[in-house]
């Protein structure tokens, strides 16, 4: 029997996998990498292979990197796949695509495609980053033996990272580290709080509990603003964390951002590190809400990590809502990432005496217009065509596809490639969703709607040979004589009918006996080879 390492008892079970209740809605904690572990395809390379690496992850950090590496691993070994480049620091190995000068990033900007070189047709095309991660995963060995939800996955967060990437590049947003609480929390100054109310949420914001991190503890302002001065992105920045073993990290806490778009998250902590300010940072997408889930700045898991902070917190001083050092010890004036003291932080009533004076203890702050219901935190999701509010832990009806959550009735299948893309009855162009007149269907991307084009008029539609143009109605052809100059004979062409009248007042089409012909003997006004043919027709 093929035992899962990944947990040792169903105690640990409980602790990795376990379902989290809010009100009515449950939710199970690292879903996906579940999936992984009950995978019988999986299973059954790890028995082939005798390497049981896989069955052993134990969170989503360690997921993405062990399964990266084999892909690389896989794609290496294969002499099928002779085209290898780098994309975001990782090596990737193709059998068709490779990149130029560009590293992927394509002229005009576009942040959500690749920039690649077809070896087949030797063009340069462009793709949408998830599509082509797709190609590259599923173009390896082990790539074809993982289950759909990881690939999906993984080319999800290869779209955040490189969309992110691709927005760092274009010096536009400036980063900002300094004490400036009252700004990352005041809604006049976070880009689309006040036109929508689902924007950039944040439990604490305009509430004037933000003096916490400038009297209580040892903290920075961390912030990207855009051209107008906006602030798109923000987060808490921890200069002095201490580890179990004494060493100090500099650590970026949990990151709120415009739309909850989680793009624009990675840039702000992509420019944290090309700056040199952090060490680690609270993880970005799923089990972010996790006090845990954080990771260094090369992605390998600190979930094992025991972390704390100086924090010199009185019983009824302001105190903002608190995503990682959640636990509190009066005594030693240290807040901690994991169970010790004998106060909870993660309240948000703005200080420890209102929150034990407050009947109604955690009572979520936020609207949920999805489900019709309070939440601690909702974002942005787009449910057919609208936007609306959801609670980040209980958005299992929603996916995310180009860096938004869409529900899961709003994604169809690209009539012509078969990927992913937005449902034609909610979203048009503007929205990359490409309709068809001619097919009566919908497509992903101009290419497809073109190929998908071009196979329909060769399967229903009528060619004109002299025109190189398909024409619907078969009444709008007729036929001409080609004259072959090595075969010395006519052959039959089709042509346009307008084409033809033109030709004919022009003289550069022929008619003669009720057809047409493009060349004739000048001489005798006749067809090319016809002559003997009308003397005997004189004779008799």
């Amino acid at each position: 029997m093929l035992f899962i390492k990944a947990f040792s008892n169903y105690a640990e079970f409980q602790q990795i996998f376990g379902v989290r209740v809010f009100g009515e809605e449950k939710a199970r904690k690292n879903k996906i990498l579940l999936s992984l572990l009950k995978d019988k395809t999986v299973h059954k390379h790890c028995i082939e292979t005798g390497d049981y690496t896989l069955l052993s992850i134990k969170n989503m950090v360690d997921l993405k990197n062990i399964i990266t590496k084999k892909i690389y691993e896989s794609g290496a070994k294969s002499k099928k796949l002779k085209y290898k480049f780098e994309l975001l620091g990782q090596t990737y190995f193709n059998d068709i695509y490779s990149l130029d000068s560009m590293n992927g990033i394509c002229e005009d900007g576009t942040p959500n495609a690749v920039r690649y070189y077809n070896n087949e047709n030797n063009r340069v095309w462009k793709m949408k980053c998830g599509k082509f991660m797709k190609h590259l995963i599923q173009s390896t060995k082990f790539g074809k033996t993982l289950p759909e939800s990881i690939v999906i996955w993984l080319c999800e967060e290869f779209s955040r990272d490189w969309q992110s990437h691709v927005i760092g590049k274009l010096p536009k947003n400036k980063l900002y580290i300094n004490d400036n609480f009252a700004d990352i929390y005041d809604s006049d100054r976070l880009k689309g709080y006040n036109e929508k109310s689902d924007c950039f949420i944040s439990c604490m914001v305009d509430k004037g509990f933000h003096s916490f991190y400038k009297y209580a503890v040892n903290a920075k302002a961390a912030y990207l603003e855009d051209e107008n001065g906006m602030i798109i992105a923000r987060c808490i920045l921890w200069p002095e964390v201490y580890d179990e073993d004494g060493k100090v990290w500099r650590y970026a806490e949990r990151q709120y951002s415009y739309m909850c778009n989680d793009v624009y998250k990675q840039a702000l902590i992509d420019a944290l590190i090309q700056a040199g300010e952090i060490d680690c940072y609270k993880k970005i997408g799923a089990a972010c809400s996790d006090a845990t889930a954080i990771v260094d700045i090369k992605g390998n898991s600190l979930a094992d990590k025991k972390f704390w902070i100086d924090c010199n917190l009185d019983w009824d001083d302001y105190l903002s809502y608190q995503d990682t050092f959640k636990c509190y010890s009066m005594y030693h004036h240290k807040a901690y990432n994991y169970e010790a003291g004998d106060y909870e932080l993660d309240v948000t009533e703005g200080s420890l005496e209102a929150s034990e004076n407050n009947n109604d203890d955690d009572e979520p702050q936020e609207y949920d217009s999805y489900h019709e219901r309070d939440a601690w935190e909702v974002c942005t999701v787009h449910y057919h065509g609208d936007e609306e509010s959801c609670d980040i832990e209980c958005r299992e009806d929603f996916e995310l596809f180009n860096g938004k959550w869409y529900h899961q009735d709003d994604i169809v299948k690209c009539s012509e490639c078969g990927e992913k893309m937005l449902n034609p009855e909610y979203y048009d162009e503007d929205n990359d969703v490409y309709n068809s007149d001619m097919t009566g269907k919908a497509y992903c991307c101009l290419d497809c709607r073109e190929k998908a084009e071009d196979k329909y008029m060769k399967e229903n539609w009528y060619y004109s040979d002299y025109d190189d143009e398909w024409f619907e109605d078969k009444d709008d052809l007729t036929i001409y004589r080609q004259y072959n100059c090595i075969t010395f004979e006519y052959e039959d062409k089709t042509i346009s009918k307008e084409t033809l009248e033109d030709l004919l007042d022009k003289g550069e089409l022929h008619e003669w006996g009720g057809l047409y012909f493009d060349v004739i003997n000048e001489e005798t006004g006749t067809p090319i080879g016809c002559e003997t043919l009308i003397e005997f027709q004189f004779a008799a």
